[in-house]
This record gives structure tokens, sequence and C-alpha cells, in this order.
């Protein structure tokens, strides 16, 4: 049960660090486009 319980936190940890890094990676993306954007108008 122990073991179960590792395993369960380790991949809630794992899909919270990917969530934020992809959440991270989007936003940059997103404020680079807007500045793109409004450099071209």
């Amino acid at each position: 049960m122990n073991r179960v319980t590792a395993i369960i936190s380790a991949l809630v940890i794992c899909i919270i660090v990917c969530l934020s890094w992809a959440v991270n990676h989007y936003r940059d993306n997103a404020i680079a486009y807007k500045e793109q954007r409004d450099k071209k108008v």
C-alpha cells in the first residue's frame, strides 16, 4: 500500500510539473506573438 501511495503521489507531482511547464511555455509564446503583432501595426 505504501508503495502504491508513493507511485500515485509521484505521478501527481509529475503531472503538476508538466502542466505548469506547458502553461509557462504557452504564456511566453503568447506574449512574444503579441509583441510581434504590435510591432507590425
